[in-house]
C-alpha cells in the first residue's frame, strides 16, 4: 500500500509539557499493572513546531506498544517492568529526540526489516500503528529509529523519534 501524505498543523509547542498531558492515562494503566513509567526532560529542550495532536498520538502508540510487550514477556501472573519516555536535545545536532525505552523480551531480528510496514512483521495492529507514526515523523521533516536487545542479561526495545528544531 503506498504511503500518503499526512496532513500536518504546526503550531508552537512544550514538547514535554505535551507528552506528560497525553500519558498521564497510561502512567496511571501502568501503576495498576506495576510498570514504572515515568517521563522525563533531559537538558534544556526548546519548544517546538509540531502538530500537537498527530505527535502525542505517536508517543502514546509507542508507550501503549511498550507497556503491552513489557507485560507480554511475564509468565508468572506477577506483572512489572519499565518504561521510560525520555525528552532531550540531541548533542551536536539541530533536533530534540524523543525516546521511548522499555525492558520487554526485545523485537526478533526476523521482525526488524518489516517493523514499520502496513501488514507484515507485526501483531496485532503495531504494524499500522507503527507505519502510522513513521509517516507522522516524516511529515515533521523528523527521522524514527529502533534499537533492541535480547539478551537475558540485557533486553528490552528503544524507539527514537528526532524532530528538527525550527529557528
Amino acid at each position: 500500500m503506498p504511503e500518503q501524505n499526512v496532513p500536518i498543523h504546526f503550531e508552537e509547542t512544550d514538547v514535554a509539557e505535551l507528552l506528560r498531558a497525553s500519558l498521564r492515562p497510561l502512567v496511571e494503566q501502568a501503576a495498576r499493572s506495576r510498570i514504572d513509567l515515568r517521563i522525563a526532560t533531559l537538558g534544556d529542550v526548546p519548544r517546538l513546531r509540531v502538530d500537537r495532536e498527530k505527535l502525542a498520538w505517536s508517543v502514546t502508540a509507542l508507550v501503549g506498544n511498550a507497556l503491552r510487550y513489557v507485560t507480554h514477556g511475564e509468565t508468572s501472573g506477577d506483572v512489572g517492568g519499565s518504561v521510560l519516555v525520555h525528552v532531550t536535545r540531541e548533542l551536536g545536532s539541530e533536533c530534540v529526540s524523543i525516546s521511548v525505552q522499555d525492558d520487554g523480551p526485545g523485537i526478533p531480528d526476523d521482525k526488524l526489516p518489516f517493523l514499520f510496514e502496513r501488514r507484515r512483521g507485526a501483531v496485532h495492529a503495531d504494524g499500522l500503528a507503527l507505519s502510522l507514526v513513521r509517516q507522522i515523523v516524516a511529515a515533521h521533516g523528523g527521522r524514527i529509529e529502533v534499537e533492541t536487545r535480547r539478551e537475558p542479561e540485557s533486553h528490552g526495545t528503544s524507539f527514537t523519534i528526532a524532530l528538527p528544531i525550527q529557528s
